[in-house]
């Protein structure tokens, strides 16, 4: 199958500001329902950053913008403190920075 080159932004409100994290996924992967994609983004965050299990999150909102291929998300990230981190995240095919 075919592999796409997606880029996401994170912002988190507990953390350094903004995050960029780049991954390559099958093309069928932006096709599946926007809270599943989000759920695959934190997955590959987990994993990069060496985590034992993903991390935890409640998803508020995941919202399709067909027109401009992205996935909008905001959530709050679940701390093993018992605080909680709002976040927004943006994820979608990674565009040629050289054009």
């Amino acid at each position: 199958m075919t592999k796409v080159k997606y880029r996401a932004v994170i912002m988190d409100y507990a953390g350094d500001g903004e995050r960029t994290f780049e991954f390559e996924e099958d093309a069928a992967f932006f096709d599946l329902p926007s809270d599943e994609i989000i759920d695959g983004l934190i997955r590959r965050i987990s994993a990069k950053e060496g985590l034992k299990s993903p991390m935890r999150y409640e998803l508020n909102v995941a919202k399709r913008y067909p027109e401009k291929s992205l996935v909008c998300a905001f959530g709050v990230f679940l701390m093993r403190s018992g605080n909680q981190s709002p976040f927004i995240a943006m994820i979608g095919p990674a565009r040629d920075e050289t054009s």
